[in-house]
């Protein structure tokens, strides 16, 4: 369900990667949804959710579409018993989500949450040695989010904070635990971007530090996140290398290797898409217990909307003047 730019640049070829028979479109208007469908292979395609659980067939749902439009869409599919994979945020607010994780949890019907970041390879690798008995708990956390301008970001900045930042929030919560004690600044550059600081300590005890921007470029690094136990440390960088360093001893470093064409190394499975919706496919057949939840997209947003009331004065205030 969706056929926009993401779902079609992102989405659709994951969901074929990913080893999933993809049966249906649906999108707003026919020739949308009859343009989708040909280009990845569906055999059918319709116009509203309606439509598409009527027509039955469905062992599963994708959905993507903007903030605002999830509730009812998944409200539809969770009454029909059809288990769904949503796009993060899922929904507009944390109250939202957790309305709509009661109605889940009242049909046993699961619902997945597409926080790619937490499925991809390196991220995956980072999380296994933070676990790890020489680690010892988190100390200090950094995550950096940067990226290109987007004026639909400078316009509005809480919408900028739940659709982009919030990986960063969601990889913080799965790395060293839940997030409290915030604090932001915010910087605006009129015509150009704007950046965001905050600090924040987790309930393991790690002091966290982020940095978001839409002040970079497209071309440059996007993302780094690098956390300290007690001597050792991790990093990944730019979603694909994670860099192991133990106290003692040389780094141990992961890399994919783009050379050689297979799956493993293809950049949808790299950034987490293919291997989020293999987890979909495993919660659907009962072989896995649901890593990215209602709940926890819940928290996400809720500690997320904390960044926010921390920055919306500022950002109040440069609107009036």
């Amino acid at each position: 369900m969706g056929a926009g730019r993401h779902a079609n640049s992102a989405l659709y070829p994951s969901i074929l990667e990913a080893g999933l028979d993809l049966v249906a479109v649906c999108a707003r208007t026919p020739e949308r949804a009859a343009i989708t469908a040909g280009r990845w292979g569906a055999d059918a395609h319709h116009t509203s959710v309606e439509a598409m659980l009527a027509a039955g067939g469905l062992d599963g749902v994708v959905v993507a579409v903007p903030p605002a439009a999830y509730r009812p869409i998944l409200g539809q599919c969770i009454e029909a018993r059809v288990p769904v994979f949503c796009e993060k945020p899922g929904g507009q607010s944390a109250s939202e989500l957790r309305e709509v994780a009661a109605l889940a949890a009242e049909a046993h019907t699961e619902v997945v949450v597409g926080y790619m970041k937490r499925f991809a390879p390196a991220y995956q690798r980072a999380r296994e040695a933070i676990g790890s008995a020489g680690f010892g708990c988190p100390s200090l956390a950094h995550f950096t989010f940067t990226m290109g301008r987007i004026d639909e970001y400078l316009a509005d900045l809480r919408h900028y904070l739940i659709d982009n930042p919030v990986h960063m929030i969601d990889l913080a919560r799965y790395l060293v635990g839940e997030i409290d004690e915030i604090s932001a600044v915010l910087n605006v550059v009129p015509t150009v971007g704007l950046s965001v600081s905050a600090i924040a300590r987790s309930d393991r005890g790690a002091t966290c530090s982020f940095d978001f921007c839409t002040t970079s470029s497209f071309a440059h690094r996007s993302e780094f996140v690098e956390v300290y136990g007690r001597g050792d440390s991790v990093q990944v960088d730019n979603v694909d290398t994670c860099a192991y360093r133990p106290a003692d001893g040389p780094a141990e470093v992961w890399r994919p290797n783009y050379t050689l064409p297979t799956p493993s190394n293809s950049g949808w499975t790299v950034m987490g898409f293919v291997p989020a919706l293999q987890h979909f496919r495993d919660v659907v057949a009962d072989r896995a217990r649901n890593r990215s939840d209602l709940e926890s997209a819940a928290r996400t947003l809720e500690t997320t909307e904390l960044v926010w009331q921390r920055l919306e004065p500022s950002w109040s205030a440069l609107r009036r003047e």
